[in-house]
């Protein structure tokens, strides 16, 4: 076995970028660098488990679930089939809490998942403090990992929270955020292959795909303090509607664009 070969078996089973993947594999088995690996492509590979994790990454099994462990905002996350894998298009969500949350201020970060933006933002905002909250016991099982990984778990409590149940808690956040399911059923029969190792209550509402940002700006309502903000991650076909979700409810809202400038973060203050 080569990085040639394992490059050739993923491109016949389909896989969008097959070097990139046998490199990642071959590194994380072999223990060599990628740069070495990629200088000698017809180089023997003969690592314990790799023959394995070709197999599963053959039947379209995310990367990120084989490797066990991937990279967001330059930090390590686990990454299982318990939650999403934290992906970059997230990454503008957890920069604008990283940027906008005030000095000692308080993050409630709703259907957490991995935990990937409230780990974030406490380890590049040491002053500050945050809850994570999710309907899924795994995934709240996961984002503590996570959470212990980065050396925050002292700043980030998680617990079992559905969006869609008001808050009636005393406490009131500087920043309320949410990256909900937000694929609609339509579009989740057209996803890719891997899509379907992934938990689809984290990715759908089998629906619009806005039924739970209405929930969430509701939940959010009830939950941030005067002067805080509210922000959701949604799908780059959504921002005209997500804003008319915010406007339902009072606010005056400002969509921000990913970096090839789809709107996909909509957010808003509480005055």
């Amino acid at each position: 076995m080569t990085v040639d070969s394992i490059a050739a078996r993923l491109e016949a089973a389909g896989v969008p970028d097959p070097l990139f993947d046998a490199l990642c594999l071959a590194e994380h088995f072999e223990g060599k660098t990628r740069a070495a690996l990629l200088f000698d492509k017809a180089a023997p590979l003969s690592a314990d488990g790799l023959e394995e994790a070709v197999r599963r990454r053959e039947m379209r099994e995310p990367l990120q679930y084989i490797l066990g462990e991937w990279e967001f905002m330059g930090l390590p996350f686990v990454t299982d089939g318990s939650c999403l894998i934290p992906r970059p298009d997230t990454e503008l969500l957890a920069g604008e809490v990283i940027t906008r949350i005030p000095e000692n201020g308080t993050l409630l970060d709703m259907c957490t998942g991995s935990g990937c933006i409230a780990v974030a933002a406490a380890k590049y905002r040491p002053d500050i403090s945050a809850v994570g909250a999710d309907i899924s016991n795994e995934a709240i099982l996961t984002a503590r990992k996570n959470a212990e990984l980065n050396g925050v778990a002292d700043r980030v409590s998680f617990e079992v929270r559905d969006v869609r149940v008001p808050w009636e808690g005393g406490e009131k956040f500087d920043a309320v955020v949410a990256n909900p399911p937000y694929v609609t059923a339509e579009e989740m029969d057209a996803v890719a292959p891997e899509l379907g190792f992934e938990p689809r209550i984290a990715l759908t509402d089998g629906g619009d795909g806005l039924s739970l940002i209405r929930a969430f700006v509701l939940f959010a309502l009830g939950a941030v303090g005067k002067g805080g903000f509210i922000a959701v991650e949604h799908g780059a076909k959504q921002g005209e509607k997500v804003s008319g979700i915010f406007e339902s409810s009072g606010l005056v809202p400002r969509t921000l664009p990913d970096i090839e400038g789809r709107p996909r973060v909509t957010l808003a203050e509480r005055i």
